[in-house]
């Protein structure tokens, strides 16, 4: 590889140098320190540069090649190289740099290429490594799935080996028990036969006893068909009692209520007729007197007269309190009361006031007039003296 850069450089530079020149130069370039390699690297860099651009001019130039006198300046180039020594050297360092960068642009361009595709290497290898790894993952969980898939079927092996002993041992004791069961079951049918024939006997039973049922169905209705009637009646009875007892209390407050009133007016009457006793008296002092005016006057004949009416009255009034003992309803004496009231005011009264004696009789009938209106109080209604 390195020589084929070295032609290809000495190509470009055989114009002006020989090849050998710039082998040997090549070859110097090579034995020398890193640090060195490093700075004619650079200037080797710069050199190409500076050539490349004065390539560039000689190729756009419009004149040709024929007409252009490089041979001649050629020429004239190696003379003066030779008169002047040190652009003899000035020339080699330039022409080894330019090699020298030649030569490490090619090693530089081939090394990235290695380094591209080692990156591409590693990219691929990244990838497949990537994809191996989940390969992996996926392995090992789908092992451990299996892993677990072998533990439970183990279990349920393990299970399914306990079930069988259990079915076993079950199946012993099903078959002693099928034993047990055989010699039961012929136990039964003995029993059977018997409790058949105890089974006819009580269906007997059960007809006679659904006959005898029916017919106490029968009076079961009709005594309860009775006991609701009963039960009306009794509901009635009850009624017509509760009614009697309201009248009763009733009969009793009223009897009650009788006895009180009958109490008080025999208490009034007796008050009464003390009253009217002492109007006796008053009575008898006033027809003495009455004796002693009518010599005076003929009109105490009136008076007299009044006074048997009067008594008349008073008669009929104690005739009307003992039929109003015997009476409950005693209130409607108030109306007699008041008619006797009434006649006395007509009968006597008024024939009075037209007299000029009326002045003088008016005192000492005032008297007479007060136990008449006293004897007449006792007529007013009994809910009154009640509240009372």
């Amino acid at each position: 590889m390195i020589c084929q850069l070295f032609f290809r450089i000495a190509k470009i530079f055989s114009k002006e140098f020989k090849v050998h020149f710039f082998l040997a130069i090549f070859l110097k370039l090579f034995n020398k320190s890193k640090s060195i390699k490093f700075k004619l690297f650079l200037h080797f860099n710069i050199l190409l540069h500076k050539m490349e651009g004065q390539e560039e001019k000689t190729l756009h130039c419009p004149c040709e090649k024929s007409s252009c006198p490089e041979t001649d300046d050629s020429m004239d180039r190696q003379q003066m190289l030779l008169s002047q020594p040190e652009l003899w050297n000035q020339r080699k360092t330039d022409a080894s740099l330019r090699v020298f960068t030649t030569v490490m642009l090619h090693t530089w361009r081939q090394r990235r290429k290695e380094v591209r595709e080692l990156q591409e290497v590693v990219q691929r290898l990244q990838c497949s490594s990537m994809k191996s790894k989940n390969e992996l993952h996926v392995y090992g969980t789908l092992m451990r799935v299996e892993q677990k898939r072998n533990r439970e079927l183990q279990m349920q092996l393990k299970q399914s080996e306990m079930s069988i002993d259990q079915v076993r041992s079950s199946c012993e004791s099903l078959a002693s028990s099928v034993r047990n069961l055989t010699t039961e079951k012929m136990q039964l049918q003995s029993d059977l036969e018997e409790r058949s024939q105890k089974y006819d006997e009580l269906e007997e039973m059960s007809s006679r006893t659904q006959k005898l049922l029916s017919t106490a169905h029968m009076e079961h209705s009709n005594l309860q068909r009775q006991l609701t009637d009963e039960q009306r009646t009794r509901k009635q009875m009850q009624r017509e009692i509760e009614l009697l007892i309201k009248e009763v209390v009733l009969a009793e407050s009223r009897e009650a209520k009788y006895h009180q009133v009958r109490d008080w007016y025999h208490r009034k009457l007796v008050q009464k007729e003390e009253k009217i006793r002492n109007q006796r008296g008053d009575i008898s002092a006033l027809e003495e007197r009455l004796l002693a005016i009518k010599e005076q006057t003929g009109e105490l004949e009136k008076l007299r007269e009044s006074a048997v009416r009067m008594t008349a009255q008073i008669t009929e009034l104690r005739q009307e309190l003992s039929q109003s003992r015997t009476s409950f309803f005693s209130v409607l004496g108030e109306s007699s009361s008041r008619l006797s009231l009434r006649r006395l005011h007509n009968h006597v009264v008024a024939p009075l006031q037209g007299s000029q004696l009326w002045v003088k009789i008016r005192r000492y009938s005032s008297n007479v007039m007060c136990m008449f209106c006293l004897y007449l109080l006792p007529g007013m209604p009994v809910t009154r003296h009640s509240q009372k």
